[in-house]
């Protein structure tokens, strides 16, 4: 995917984010410089000029010649080190255009971007954003075995956090609600063989509490240019099945399962279209 930060060239992180150091600093891959250009629409709300390489600087003087652009959602994004920059203060700029150049003033030891993420001023992770919108959309799921599991937010398999249920362990009742829209979705009951009627969000949950269910459906209603994607493992293979966005339930491609075959573990995320 391309980067929202860098005109032509792919990410490459030389520095991560951590508790010292808030930021990513980037450069275009294989160690070479790149155009900066604006992560989303937005607004400059600050914007140093006029600034060279000094590696004692503290303060605002460490980010060198930068800019900051607030996005009016809660999120304001930081670009520094920069060698030009295109902008000005009060200056409303779109995603994509031009702010600057990589460079190496201010506090810095080699050309790059340090690049910030703040979320109501407090710094977060910028890695997830260096592909991706600021505004990120999730799902919060649980599911039943002989009780109710803790939820999960979260969309990765390689950990017990990153998907609702219990290896082996037959799942038998979901309930789910997306961060925007509505989310309306019904499962499919092994032993009886049938669908049981759709619920939408956290008025209720999908299944009958110590029924296996084998099979789901989902929607995303009222989240334009969104979508939910959705899967699920067998409890009888431990094995995840594909990733479906479909509603059919004509076509293997319009819900996630296989008939006969007992869910233990699900994964849900919202992913734009």
């Amino acid at each position: 995917m391309a980067s929202r930060v860098l005109k032509t060239g792919e990410n490459q992180i030389t520095t991560k984010f951590s508790a010292g150091h808030k930021a990513v600093d980037v450069v275009k891959y294989r160690s070479q410089l790149d155009t900066i250009v604006a992560h989303s629409d937005g607004k400059v709300v600050f914007c140093q000029t006029g600034k060279k390489n000094n590696k004692l600087a503290v303060g605002n003087a460490s980010y060198g010649n930068c800019v900051k652009i607030d996005h009016g959602n809660g999120y304001s994004t930081l670009y520094a080190h920069l060698a030009l920059v295109y902008v000005k203060l009060g200056q409303t700029v779109k995603a994509g255009q031009e702010i600057g150049t990589m460079g190496n003033t201010g506090r810095s030891y080699g050309a790059h971007l340090h690049f910030e993420v703040r979320l109501h001023n407090t710094r977060i992770d910028p890695t997830p954003f260096l592909e991706a919108d600021l505004q990120q959309h999730n799902v919060t799921y649980k599911v039943y075995t002989n009780k109710w599991l803790a939820p999960v937010t979260n969309c990765n398999d390689k950990d017990s956090n990153g998907y609702a249920g219990v290896v082996n362990k037959r799942m038998t009742a979901l309930q789910a609600v997306p961060s925007v829209g509505t989310l309306r979705y019904r499962v499919h009951l092994l032993d009886e063989n049938r669908w049981l009627p759709w619920v939408e969000n956290d008025a209720d949950y999908a299944g009958n509490k110590g029924e296996a269910i084998d099979a789901l459906q989902m929607q995303l209603i009222g989240a334009d240019g969104y979508e939910v994607q959705y899967r699920v493992s067998a409890a009888q293979n431990a094995r995840w099945y594909g990733w479906c966005t479909g509603l059919s339930d004509k076509t293997g491609d319009g819900y996630a399962g296989v008939f006969g075959k007992a869910i233990d573990c699900i994964q849900i995320k919202i992913v734009k279209k």
